[in-house]
């Protein structure tokens, strides 16, 4: 992340770690994060100390080592922080060395740490619940049986959803390069391409700017009284059967860089083109844009996602059974605010919001998705990818 996010922000967090602990009548937190030799759940950890471990998961071995791939960040109240790491920090970490401890046997180090930390009896925030082994946890519970921890994800969770204007224009970098990798697949995609052919191009413009594919959903078909579909699950670009002329290509993709996400959609003909399939193309970049129109400051992600769905239902394309969210936030993964059914958290200045919609009709699809910066009285989009390619 370079200098865009100094130390002293760095700092700020964590005492705003604390305080939720404060806030909640707890000792203090303790957060779980797994890394890998791309991308895995390395958020939580990172927001507090920059640290990233590019160690692949791997199973404990009894004797040899455990806890690999994860990393155990321990917050007081003050804000102190103590960070157990699988591998040496040899840059970019927001912490002093002398709190920081290296250890192959990761799950052992933080118990340890935990009864130095907070002694043998303490009630403790847990954040990362899903990321942290069963045998961490079941080490930890054993060895202090005196310790409870509570989960307080969603509260953690709110400190990341109001993005720092380093973490915006992380964000706009970001973003400016996942348009440009969109933008690759939609120029390069023609007749007798598989979906991996396509995709390569964008691979040419990520790895040279030092960034991570995370995922890419890529389909193509078509409608009407023969209608064709084609997707791959593993991995999602893998289709083997090629592009023909007249059929839609729709590509999702995602991706970091510095840490930070950019995640956006487009979709296009490939060769001949018919109305019904522009008709589609056009109903959800206009259910998108609806949706973009809507995301002001003081509107929940709930309404946000009626104002996309009342487009959708104008254009008379029905509720999908599938995922009915209209997006999310983004930072270091997926944030709050989710724009979906029963969520009353409100948009504010520094959110960062993806707006997405997949639709489908008589066998086409449409596939939009753009990302915007919520400002004092608006918001501003902050990809610039080709919006149309028919």
């Amino acid at each position: 992340m370079g200098n865009i996010v100094m130390a002293s922000e760095f700092e700020e967090r964590r005492q705003n770690a604390g305080a939720i602990a404060d806030a909640a009548g707890l000792d203090g937190l303790i957060i779980c994060s797994r890394g890998g030799g791309t991308l895995d759940r390395f958020a939580d950890v990172f927001w507090l100390t920059g640290f990233y471990t590019q160690f692949p998961y791997i199973p404990d071995v009894a004797g040899n080592w455990s806890g690999r791939a994860h990393a155990v960040a321990l917050v007081k109240l003050s804000g102190e922080t103590r960070l157990i790491v699988d591998v040496p920090t040899w840059v970019n970490v927001a912490l002093p060395d002398e709190r920081i401890t290296f250890a192959d046997f990761v799950t052992d180090a933080a118990v340890k740490a935990i009864a130095d930390e907070f002694g043998y009896s303490a009630r403790l925030g847990l954040v990362g619940a899903d990321t942290m082994p069963a045998s961490m946890y079941r080490a930890i519970t054993t060895a202090l049986t005196g310790v409870d921890m509570i989960d307080v994800q969603d509260a953690y969770n709110g400190l990341k959803a109001v993005k720092s204007p380093g973490e915006i224009e992380l964000l706009r970098r970001a973003s400016e390069l996942g348009s440009r990798s969109i933008d690759a697949i939609m120029a390069a995609a023609k007749a007798g391409m598989n979906h991996g052919e396509a995709f390569s191009a964008a691979m040419n413009v990520l790895l040279p700017a030092r960034a991570i594919l995370y995922n890419a959903f890529i389909r193509s078909g078509t409608g009407g009284p023969e209608p064709r579909f084609v997707r791959s699950a593993l991995p999602t670009w893998g289709a083997s059967e090629t592009l023909e002329d007249g059929e839609f290509l729709c590509a999702g993709l995602s991706g970091v860089l510095d840490g930070y996400y950019f995640d956006l959609a487009r979709c296009r003909p490939v060769g001949r083109v018919s109305n019904a399939m522009i008709d589609c193309f056009e109903s959800t970049t206009s259910v998108v844009e609806a949706g973009i129109a809507a995301a002001q400051p003081g509107v929940t992600g709930e309404q946000v996602m009626q104002a996309g769905a009342a487009k959708q239902a104008e254009l008379g394309f029905p509720k999908s059974g599938n995922f009915q969210g209209f997006g999310h936030g983004i930072g270091l993964g997926w944030d709050d605010p989710w724009l979906a059914p029963g969520v009353t958290k409100q948009l504010e200045p520094g959110m960062v919001i993806c707006v997405e919609k997949w639709l489908m009709r008589d066998g086409y699809a449409g596939d939009y998705e753009d990302t915007i910066f919520i400002t004092l009285d608006g918001n501003e989009k902050i990809t610039d990818a080709q919006m149309r390619w028919w």
